[in-house]
């Protein structure tokens, strides 16, 4: 009985010791899961990472490291760029060889954030590019995704709209296949500020306000504030400069949840930017001079310079404009990824403004021509890029340009005939000299609009095998299945994917590869029905729309397709045959999205491979 008590006295003794060293373990915080109350309350993380700083030091390496990646998530979300900064470099100090790749990826994108804030847009995307290797090594589904859309915002920012769209794209249908509504919203954020500027406003707006819903049902008030700060800067662009004044101010109200007041930066910006371009320069120079004050983000300082200097050259103090004018010019030349940006070519043309606003009409006429030139090189270098994305943007800004040159040049006109009413010598010298501009211009635009008017075709074709492109056929199947037509449920498509392609390619050869691709073309053009919509979507991957079409209907289509690929001889000179596996899928109650239907469609077409290859599958 005694030996008992002792050992029952040892053992309680024991559990009472082992008390304090378990409440120190239960008290350390989980870093790893910390992304839904950080979004959720970032002012109130901050202070309680901030508080743990002094037991942080004392955390092993790789607590130490998710402590520190934290303390800069919260510190980017609350705007402590300085300090977020600062964070990201010692964290990047002590990463190893064998710091785990989630953190590594992490703080690449983190990397790639400060570098895109710096205008250091080619060292921004190799930051993102390279976070999105290691998330891809570690299988980080939802940080990959969130990477491709940081990386297809930044490349939009220096006009490389192709690549990001379909980054963006291939961003969307992954995040919609995981079922993250938070990067879903993130995604549709980033999709409205690509179409911003694009100068698609009305697409934009839709994205934005998408954006907006997820967050506010999330209840994540940062992200809430820069989907607000987003739509308001879309029509400020839009020119409906109430509507972004309202949302500039609900932005100010949103950001509430942080006492930083670096954020009056971004309110200010937006406002005074806003007030430059309705014309109340007045105001608008008060708020831009106050927005420069505070310390802000560096291209965005350029456009507060060029829209005052158009406000000092509005009230006449040339002299102030053109320090201003100099201040935005010296800022793109630190910045030489936005060097021929639209942003760029803009201080030209304001430039030309003030040398018309001094007298100067040569000089304001040659300006304004080279920037003419130079911006319609622009819409040239990416018309295929934009053309199916903004409709008519570029003739509306073509019609823009041109109105503005008709402008300066009646201006010239009225100023030479005042100079010029005695000496009627020179008076009609004059008239035939505008006479000659109107011409040219008028030369240049019809060549223009024609010129476009080709490119235009071009864009929506695929040169290699003829058939409609990528952008096309999603751009149809959008319309198709949001038109509102009776028939839209009635819709399948066919997916299909050449089977061992690179063999091909490998074994004969790519010009042989082009020609294999060719002829599945012209076979499927001799298959499907003259409404059906034939396109290749990338590589050896082929798409068609069958509207009005069931499932059953489509699989008998696709039966014939295959049926004419197996008897048809296309590596020539040589016995190899090719064949293709086909998915098919089709609008149904269960199926209202063109997304998930390409998903299904796609999930149909590698359950053909896996079962083969050279055969079909319905989903």
């Amino acid at each position: 009985m005694k030996k008992t008590l002792q050992s029952y006295y040892a053992t309680l003794i024991i559990l009472l010791l082992s008390l304090p060293l378990t409440a120190m373990a239960d008290s350390r915080v989980n870093f790893i899961d910390m992304d839904h109350d950080i979004y959720l309350e970032p002012w109130l993380s901050y202070q309680k990472i901030i508080g743990l700083q002094a037991e942080a030091e004392s955390y092993d390496e790789l607590d130490y490291l998710w402590w520190l990646l934290r303390k800069a998530q919260t510190e980017n979300l609350i705007y402590f760029y300085d300090d977020f900064n600062r964070s990201v470099k010692l964290a990047n100090s002590l990463v190893t060889a064998n710091t785990p790749l989630k953190i590594q990826a992490r703080l690449n994108l983190f990397q790639g954030l400060i570098y895109r804030r710096n205008g250091d847009y080619s060292l921004s995307q190799e930051a993102f590019i390279k976070a999105l290797i290691q998330a891809k090594e570690a299988k980080l589904s939802r940080l990959y995704v969130y990477g491709k859309q940081e990386l297809a915002y930044t490349k939009t920012l220096t006009e490389i709209f192709e690549t990001s769209l379909a980054d963006i794209q291939e961003a969307y249908v992954e995040a919609f296949a995981l079922k993250d509504q938070f990067l879903i919203a993130s995604i549709n954020e980033t999709y409205g500020a690509i179409y911003g500027y694009l100068n698609d406003y009305e697409k934009s707006i839709e994205y934005y306000q998408r954006a907006l819903e997820a967050y506010q049902h999330l209840n994540y008030p940062a992200h809430v504030a820069e989907a607000v700060y987003g739509l308001a800067s879309t029509y400020r662009y839009w020119k409906k400069y109430d509507l972004a004044i309202e949302y500039f101010e609900k932005y100010q109200q949103q950001t509430g949840y942080t006492p930083n007041s670096n954020l009056s930066f971004f309110s200010a910006y937006g406002i005074g930017m806003t007030l430059a371009e309705k014309g109340d320069c007045i105001d608008a120079i008060a708020i831009i001079d106050k927005a420069l004050a505070l310390k802000g983000v560096v291209d965005y300082n350029a456009e507060l310079y060029k829209r005052k200097a158009s406000c000092l050259i509005e009230l006449g103090d040339l002299e102030k404009a053109e320090e201003a004018i100099d201040s935005a010019a010296n800022i793109f030349v630190n910045i030489p990824e936005l060097i021929g940006t639209t942003w760029h070519l803009e201080v030209m043309k304001i430039s030309s403004e003030l040398a018309y606003a001094r007298g100067q009409h040569d000089i304001g006429y040659s300006l304004l021509k080279q920037y003419h030139l130079e911006f319609t090189d622009l819409l040239l270098k990416n018309s295929s890029d934009r053309l199916l994305k903004v409709r008519a943007s570029m003739e509306v800004e073509r019609q823009k340009v041109a109105q503005a040159l008709a402008e300066k040049r009646l201006q010239v006109e009225i100023l030479e005939l005042e100079k010029r009413e005695n000496n009627s010598t020179q008076h009609i010298y004059v008239n035939l000299f505008i006479a000659c501009i109107v011409l040219i211009v008028l030369i240049v635009i019809i060549a223009q609009y024609r010129t476009n008017k080709k490119m235009h075709v071009l864009t929506i074709k695929d040169s290699l095998s003829g058939l409609f492109n990528r952008r096309y056929i999603f751009d149809y199947l959008h319309k198709a299945v949001s038109g509102g037509s009776p028939e839209k449920m009635q819709l399948s498509i066919v997916l299909i994917d050449i089977d061992d392609f690179k063999k091909i390619n490998d074994k004969y050869g790519h010009p042989v590869g082009d020609d294999v691709i060719r002829c599945i073309a012209e076979l499927g053009l001799k298959v499907f029905r003259q409404d059906d919509i034939f396109s290749r979507i990338g590589g050896e991957e082929f798409l068609c729309v069958l509207p009005r079409t069931n499932i059953v209907a489509a699989e008998k289509i696709a039966e014939r397709f295959l049926t004419l690929i197996n008897q048809s001889k296309m590596v020539k000179g040589h016995q190899d045959t090719v064949t293709v596996s086909i998915g098919i899928a089709s609008l149904s109650p269960k199926c209202r999205d063109i997304n998930q239907l390409y998903i299904n469609a796609d999930q149909a077409l590698y359950q053909a491979k896996h079962l083969g290859k050279n055969q079909i599958n319905v989903f």
